[in-house]
């Protein structure tokens, strides 16, 4: 009775049962037990948040930080909420920052810290943060991975190469370094063989993504398989609404050129203008659709 482990799976099935009075109660009996305990908090703060009550999440993570002060993992709970929930980048900066000195292989910590620098605006110091971790995590191939997108988000694309190649030396089936290395070989004319086996190498890991379909569709593009193309592209935007995910213009684009290509110009209309909805600074796709509307 005096185990905090059998609350906290109470309360995890309340709150799938969406039996929100009765989890917080179980998490908050287990925290009682246990007053360091991460998974406990953790559903505390998820029941306020399915709730719709961030503040209220915020309030439970800061007064179990009284009590545990050092423990590093709850620093890293309040700091993703105030990331992701509250938006409120300057406190979670300050909420990971010191969930990270706390633990320096506290690897969801850094990663989220880099991520919030970057969402400042400041990708140089996003990016020299995820370096210094590497010192103290060199085995951690997420933080090269998020490298690569900082490097990309700059144009610097040998970097964003490198990085990706660094991510997968350490971890070869990694989804989303095989995604992002795919894309950005697409991008710079690289080798479309070494492409199609990263983007199907990625597409297994993550069968489910959008991104991971859409890019593996655009290689089979670059090497002729429109068909192809358009059914993974159509599986796209079906999982794109499945998941919730907003309206992806690339994908749109994609799927115009594809049906271009394979003589359907009505379709391929339809697409290229919704891309241009979506992202009315599609270059490429304003351009595309101004010479089928001149053919």
């Amino acid at each position: 009775p005096r185990s905090a482990f059998g609350y906290v799976q109470m309360g995890n099935l309340k709150l799938v049962q969406k039996q929100y009075p009765d989890a917080l109660k179980a998490f908050q009996d287990a925290l009682d037990r246990k007053p360091d305990s991460t998974d406990a908090l953790r559903g505390v703060i998820n029941v306020r948040l399915a709730q719709k009550q961030t503040d209220g999440a915020i309030a439970a993570a800061r007064a179990q930080i009284a009590k545990s002060p050092a423990n590093s993992s709850f620093y890293d709970l309040l700091g993703t909420t105030l990331f992701f929930n509250k938006k409120d980048l300057s406190g979670a900066e300050d909420a990971l920052q010191k969930s990270a000195a706390l633990d320096k292989h506290n690897s969801d910590a850094l990663l989220k810290l880099c991520q919030v620098r970057a969402a400042k605006g400041d990708t140089d110091r996003a990016i020299l943060t995820a370096q210094r971790a590497l010192q103290d995590n060199p085995h951690e191939p997420n933080f090269y991975v998020l490298m690569g997108k900082l490097y990309e988000s700059k144009s610097d694309w040998k970097r964003a190469e490198d990085a990706d190649q660094s991510a997968l030396a350490i971890s070869p089936q990694h989804p989303l370094a095989s995604n992002n290395l795919a894309r950005l070989m697409l991008q710079n004319g690289g080798n479309l063989d070494v492409a199609l086996s990263l983007a199907q190498s990625a597409r297994q890991g993550l069968p489910d993504s959008p991104a991971v379909a859409d890019t593996l569709a655009w290689v089979d593009y670059q090497k002729g398989a429109y068909q192809s193309a358009i059914g993974l592209l159509q599986e796209a935007l079906k999982l794109q609404e499945k998941n919730n995910a907003p309206d992806n213009p690339d994908i749109h684009y994609h799927l115009g050129m594809a049906y271009a290509k394979s003589g359907q110009p009505a379709l391929a209309r339809q697409q290229l203008e919704r891309a241009l909805k979506i992202n009315p600074n599609a270059s490429e796709a304003r351009k595309q659709l101004a010479q089928l509307k001149s053919s």
